[in-house]
C-alpha cells in the first residue's frame, strides 16, 4: 500500500507540474473589477511669468538648430536659483528681468517666456497635464521634459512646472490644467517654501574631500553634486588661500582623490586619471610622480617631504580562466581577498620608486615615525582560536635597513599610532587581554565596537589605558607632529572631536556647531587647528575651524543657501527611563505643516546594531522627507550602542533582540502617551541590516506596528553568521563565545524565521539581490515562511545593489517602495504601492 500512495502521490505531483501557470496555488487571483476612478481637473488660476523673452521664443530656437541645449541653459539657470517668487530677478542677456504673478491669460498675451508654477498633492496621484491656448508650450516637470496629454505618476509633495511659451495661441482659451484619474485633488500653487524632496537630498552639492596644509595656509575643498536638468555629476575641487580667503586654483570635471599636503607646506599631491600628481603650491607648476597606474591606494607624506609612502596592489589572476574555484579560507569569498598590497617608498626629487615590503601577503600601513626613518605597518593573521577569529600583526619597518621589526600580535586593535616615543593604539575593550575593560561584574561581556584609547611602549609591552572612564567610543586618532592628539569620538547619537592630553587622560571637547563629524584635519601649528565638515539633526553641511580651547568655530563654508527655499519640519527630543532605570534617548521629526490638533500617522526607526541612529543631515534614511509626506517620524536608541559607556553597549553581546525589542516597544508606548497627534493605529516600523533582524525579531514579539519594513534584515542568526562574507566575524563579537552547535537558544531561540508563525504584522522585506553583507537569501527565508502561512507580505529585490543602495536612480525606487508601503497601510492610500508593484 505504501509504494501505491507513493506513486499516486508523484504521479498527482507531475500532473500539478503540468498544469498551466494560471492553475497554479500560487498564481495571482484575477483582479476584481473595480469602478474607475472618477477624473478630477485643477486649472492653475496664477503663474509666475518671466519675460518676454524673444530670444526663447520657439521658431527661433528651432532655426538656430539647437533649440534642445538652450531651453537646458535656461533650465539649468533656474535650477542654480531658489524657488521663483514674484518680483525676484533673474539676469538674461544684459536684461534684468523680474519674475510677475498673471492669470493664464495675462501671461499668455506677455509674449514669449517661461511660466513657473507648483503642483501640490496630498498622495500619490496620477494624472495629465493640459495647455491650451498658448503657442508652442513645452513642459518640464522637476526639471524633466514631459508631454502634454501624457499619463503622469507623481508621488507625494510638491511638483515644480515650468513651461516654456511662445505667447497666445489665437484657437482656443488659455488654460493650463491637470486631471487627476485617482480621486487624488492636486492643486497649483505658488510658494516661496517647498517641504524637502529626495533630489534634493542627493543633488544638493556637498564637500566630500578636504585636506588642510600643516601651517594652515592652505585648504583643498573638493565638491559634488549634480544637476537634474542637465542630467550629470558635477564636480569641482578648489585649492584656497586660508588667509586670503582666495581661490587659487580649481579644478572642474576632474575627480580628485587622495589630496594631502606635503608637511613642509610646499607640495599639494593627489591622484586623478590614475596619475600621482604633484603641484607647487608657491608657482603653481604641476607635475607628474606615477603616470597611468592602476590600483595605487592610500599613501602618507614622510615628515621630512622627501618622499611619499604608498600602497600598490598587485591583482590576482590565477582565477581568470579557473572553471573551479577552492577555498583558501572563509576569508577566500571577500573580493579582492587573493589580490596583495604592499608598501613602496616613491623619492620626490628623483621619481624613483623602491619596494619596502615584499611578503606574499597584503601590508598596510598605520604610521611614518616623525623622523622619517622608521614605519609602522600591519598584518592581518587568521585565528579560529577565539573570537574574533583574526588578529592584526604589527611590525616596524626600518627605512634605512628595510628590515622589520616584529612588535607584537593583537586582538581588537583598530588603529595604531607614534606619539613622541611611544604609541597610541584605538582597540577594543579586550584589547590587550581586556586592558580596556571597564564593566560592573563579570556577567557582563564587553562589546568590542566600543573603541577604547591605549598607550603602548614601541616593545608592546607596557600597556595603559587611557580612556576606560571616557562614556564616548573612540573611532579613531589623529596625531600631528607635534604630539598634539585629536579623538573622533561617537557620543550618543552624536559625533564629536576631542583634544587628549595622553599625559593626563583628559578629554577636551572641540567647539563646533554641529551634531555629526563627517570628515576633519589636523594641521600641525601650535595651536592644533582642525578643519571639519559636518552636519546637524536640521542643519545641512558646515565646514568649520576651531582650536582645542576656542569657545566658537569659525564657520569657512555653509550649504544651507541651497536649502533657503525648503521649509523643514521641527526636530524634538524624547527620553525616556526604561524599567530598569537606564536612559533611551531618541527624537523626532514633524511634518513641515504640523499641526497639533489632528492624529497623524508615525514611522517609528531604530538600528539597534552597535551604533547609533546618528543626527546627521540626511543619509541612506531620510527622516526630512518622510516627515515632508506627512508622517511623523520618531528615532530610539535602544541598549546595546556605543556611545554611553562600556555597561550599556555590553547589552548587545549574546543579546539578538532580547533588550532593544523591549527598549522599542516600551519607549514607542511612551512616545505615543506623552503626545496626543500620534494615531495609535497608525505605527509603523523600518530598520535595516541589524534594524531589519529587529523589524522581523519584532513582528514576533508585538502587535503594536500596523506596517513593517526590514531592509536588509537577518532572518536565521545561523544562515547569516555562515553565509554573510562578515558574519562570522560580526558574530565573534556580538555572539562571543556562542556558536550553533553549542548555543540553539540564541541561534535558534532568537531567530525571527523560527517564530515567523507568530507574525501577523504587514511586512515588506526589501534587500539588493547582490548583498554580500547580509544575503538576500535571508528576505527569501522569511519571504516564503510568512507565504506559506499566508501572511500578508512583500519581497523586493533591487538589482546589482550590494548591502547598501548606491545608484541614484535606484535609491529612489528603494525609497518609493518603503513611503508605498507605510501609504498603503497607515493612509489607507494604496495607491501608490499598486503603482510600483503592478
Amino acid at each position: 500500500m505504501r509504494r501505491i500512495s507513493v506513486h499516486l502521490f508523484s504521479l498527482a505531483l507531475l500532473c500539478w507540474l503540468a498544469m498551466p501557470v494560471a492553475a497554479s496555488a500560487e498564481a495571482k487571483p484575477s483582479a476584481a473589477k473595480t469602478p474607475s476612478a472618477e477624473k478630477t481637473a485643477s486649472e492653475a488660476k496664477t503663474v509666475l511669468f518671466l519675460g518676454p523673452v524673444p530670444a526663447l521664443a520657439s521658431e527661433r530656437l528651432q532655426a538656430a538648430g539647437k533649440a534642445g541645449p538652450q531651453r537646458q541653459q535656461v533650465l539649468r539657470l533656474l535650477e542654480r536659483h531658489p524657488v521663483p517668487v514674484a518680483g525676484r530677478s533673474v539676469e538674461l542677456f544684459g536684461e534684468t528681468l523680474a519674475w510677475r504673478q498673471l492669470n493664464p491669460e495675462q501671461a499668455a498675451e506677455a509674449g514669449p517666456g517661461i511660466w513657473f508654477v507648483q503642483l501640490q498633492h496630498p498622495a500619490f496621484v496620477k494624472g495629465s497635464l493640459s495647455v491650451s491656448g498658448v503657442a508652442a508650450p513645452q513642459l518640464y516637470l522637476n526639471f524633466q521634459s514631459v508631454h502634454a496629454g501624457s499619463e503622469l505618476a507623481l508621488a507625494t509633495g510638491y511638483q515644480q512646472l515650468i513651461l516654456f511659451s511662445d505667447g497666445r495661441s489665437d484657437d482656443e482659451a488659455v488654460a493650463l490644467t491637470f486631471t487627476s484619474s485617482n480621486d487624488v485633488t492636486a492643486q497649483f500653487k505658488l510658494s516661496a517654501k517647498e517641504p524637502v524632496n529626495n533630489r534634493l537630498l542627493t543633488n544638493a552639492e556637498t564637500i566630500h574631500q578636504l585636506a588642510l596644509s600643516d601651517d594652515t595656509n592652505w585648504m583643498l575643498l573638493s565638491f559634488s553634486g549634480r544637476t537634474d536638468a542637465s542630467d550629470m555629476p558635477l564636480q569641482r575641487t578648489e585649492l584656497r588661500d586660508v588667509s586670503r580667503n582666495q581661490i587659487r586654483h580649481s579644478w572642474s570635471g576632474q575627480v580628485l582623490s587622495r589630496a594631502a599636503f606635503s608637511p613642509d607646506n610646499q607640495w599639494l599631491s593627489y591622484i586623478a586619471d590614475n596619475t600621482l600628481w604633484l603641484m607647487n603650491l608657491a608657482s603653481g607648476e604641476l607635475r607628474t610622480l606615477l603616470e597611468n597606474q592602476s590600483d595605487i591606494g592610500g599613501y602618507r607624506w614622510a615628515p621630512d617631504s622627501n618622499s611619499i609612502v604608498l600602497q600598490w596592489t598587485e591583482r590576482d589572476t590565477s582565477l581568470h580562466n579557473a572553471k573551479a574555484k577552492v577555498y583558501r579560507s572563509m576569508e577566500d569569498r571577500w573580493r579582492g581577498y587573493r589580490d596583495i598590497s604592499r608598501l613602496f617608498q616613491l623619492d620626490i626629487q628623483s621619481g624613483l620608486v623602491r619596494a619596502l615590503t615584499v611578503k606574499e601577503q597584503s601590508t598596510a600601513l598605520s604610521d611614518i615615525r616623525s623622523d622619517s626613518r622608521a614605519l609602522l605597518y600591519t598584518q592581518r593573521v587568521n585565528d579560529r582560536s577565539a573570537p574574533p577569529h583574526a588578529r592584526t600583526a604589527l611590525y616596524e619597518l626600518d627605512l634605512n635597513s628595510l628590515e622589520s621589526r616584529y612588535i607584537g600580535t593583537f586582538a581588537h586593535l583598530n588603529q595604531v599610532r607614534y606619539h613622541r616615543d611611544q604609541l597610541l593604539v584605538v582597540g577594543g575593550p579586550n584589547f590587550a587581554d581586556g586592558a580596556g575593560i571597564n564593566l560592573p561584574s563579570d556577567e557582563y561581556i564587553a562589546n568590542d565596537y566600543d573603541g577604547q584609547l591605549y598607550r603602548m611602549d614601541k616593545e608592546g609591552q607596557h600597556i595603559q589605558a587611557l580612556s576606560e572612564n571616557f562614556d564616548p567610543a573612540i573611532n579613531s586618532v589623529a596625531v600631528n607632529a607635534r604630539g598634539q592628539v585629536i579623538a573622533h569620538v561617537s557620543e550618543g547619537d552624536r559625533s564629536a572631536l576631542y583634544s587628549v592630553d595622553v599625559n593626563r587622560s583628559r578629554f577636551q571637547k572641540l567647539a563646533l556647531s554641529f551634531d555629526v563629524i563627517e570628515q576633519f584635519a589636523l594641521a600641525n601649528d601650535r595651536g592644533a587647528t582642525v578643519l571639519a565638515a559636518g552636519t546637524g539633526v536640521a542643519t545641512p553641511q558646515q565646514l568649520e575651524m576651531v582650536r582645542p580651547g576656542q569657545r566658537r568655530a569659525t564657520v569657512l563654508h555653509s550649504s544651507s543657501e541651497l536649502y533657503r527655499h525648503i521649509q523643514l519640519g521641527e526636530v524634538r527630543d524624547f527620553h525616556v527611563e526604561n524599567p530598569t532605570g537606564d536612559r533611551i534617548e531618541g527624537r523626532y521629526y514633524l511634518p513641515p505643516d504640523f499641526d497639533a490638533s489632528k492624529q497623524y500617522p508615525t514611522i517609528v526607526y531604530y538600528y539597534g546594531g552597535t551604533t547609533t541612529v546618528n543626527r546627521q543631515f540626511t543619509g541612506r534614511y531620510p527622516f526630512h522627507h518622510w516627515a515632508a509626506n506627512g508622517y511623523v517620524v520618531y528615532v530610539v536608541q535602544p541598549r546595546g550602542t556605543i556611545g554611553y559607556g562600556q555597561r550599556f553597549s555590553a547589552l548587545h553581546v549574546n543579546a539578538w533582540g532580547k533588550y532593544t525589542a523591549d527598549d522599542i516597544i516600551y519607549a514607542t508606548e511612551r512616545f505615543v502617551e506623552a503626545h496626543d497627534f500620534i494615531d495609535r493605529d497608525r505605527l509603523g516600523n523600518i530598520g535595516a541590516s541589524y534594524g531589519g533582524f529587529m523589524t522581523m525579531y519584532l513582528a514576533t514579539q508585538t502587535d503594536l506596528f500596523s506596517a513593517s519594513v526590514s531592509h536588509a534584515g537577518i532572518s536565521a542568526l545561523s544562515s547569516y553568521w555562515g553565509q554573510g562574507w562578515w558574519g562570522f566575524l560580526y558574530s565573534g563579537i556580538a555572539s562571543r563565545g556562542s556558536f550553533p552547535w553549542n548555543n540553539h537558544e540564541l541561534y535558534v531561540g532568537q531567530s525571527p524565521l523560527y517564530m515567523a508563525d507568530k507574525i501577523n504584522t504587514p511586512l515588506l522585506l526589501i534587500t539588493g539581490d547582490s548583498d554580500v553583507n547580509v544575503p538576500a537569501g535571508e528576505s527569501h527565508q522569511m519571504y516564503t515562511a510568512l507565504k506559506l502561512l499566508g501572511r500578508d507580505v512583500a519581497l523586493v529585490t533591487i538589482p546589482g545593489e550590494d548591502h547598501h543602495i548606491i545608484d541614484r536612480e535606484k535609491r529612489y525606487v528603494w525609497w518609493d517602495h518603503l513611503l508605498g508601503w507605510f501609504d498603503k497601510h497607515l493612509k489607507e492610500q494604496p495607491d501608490w504601492w499598486q503603482h510600483l508593484s503592478h
